[in-house]
């Protein structure tokens, strides 16, 4: 079973290898490396951050809002 599967594996990337053409195998091959390399950039960019001890709360990042709306029945004289 092991040898039937190795065999198709082979054959199948040896009629992919001569029914594509090589721009497009290595067109692929650039995206998928560029595709690797951003996602380890990624996990090296986590490794060296610092860790956030706190979460903070929106209501300490904004600031007061004043209230400006009138109640409703009452008049605003400007």
């Amino acid at each position: 079973m092991l040898a039937f599967c190795g065999m198709l594996l082979l054959g199948s990337t040896v009629a992919f290898l001569l029914y594509v053409s090589v721009l497009s195998i290595l067109t692929v091959v650039v995206i998928l490396m560029a595709v690797m390399l951003m996602f380890f950039l990624g996990v090296q960019v986590e490794r060296q951050r610092s860790r956030v001890t706190e979460i903070p709360s929106s209501e300490d990042m904004m600031p007061v809002v004043p209230e400006t709306r009138a109640l409703l029945g009452t008049r605003v004289q400007a």
